[in-house]
């Protein structure tokens, strides 16, 4: 995979499993990017707001505050709202619990559909590549 040209693009992943956000970590190291963690949502938002990413991954199920509180957050800021987001979880698109997360995203407030979904365990090229041509949309924006 290539790396990322000039000035690395800050990520950050969110996610309460320490292993799988340093596997993470560790890919989009490898490829180039600039990349901070959180373990929870309240800690996202604050990084967010201190150093704002070029795109987030997501978790949906963590402790204090959710993935879905979170993402509410993130794009009711008018600030932060054009921030991509993957959302990278351990439901699967078949899952009730998924759909139900979903639902609870979208529908109360109108909250636009995160940039892409991705089911743990991630392959590592399909990652980066979701990475990348999120990128690529954002930018376009």
């Amino acid at each position: 995979m290539s790396s990322v040209a000039s000035a690395p693009k800050h990520v950050l992943v969110v996610d309460d499993e320490p292993d799988f956000a340093n596997l993470l970590r560790s890919m989009l190291v490898k490829a180039g990017y600039a990349v901070a963690t959180a373990c929870n949502g309240e800690d996202a938002l604050e990084e967010v707001r201190r150093h704002r990413p070029a795109i987030i991954t997501l978790d949906m199920k963590m402790p204090r505050q959710s993935g879905v509180h979170f993402y509410r957050a993130l794009k009711k800021d008018p600030e932060l709202r054009d921030v991509p987001v993957v959302v990278v979880t351990g439901l699967t698109h078949e899952d009730q619990d998924m759909a139900n997360l979903i639902h609870s995203l979208l529908e109360p407030e109108n909250v636009p559909h995160p940039e892409a979904y991705l089911e743990k365990p991630v392959e590592e090229a399909q990652f980066l590549k979701t990475i990348q041509e999120t990128l690529k949309v954002a930018t376009k924006r």
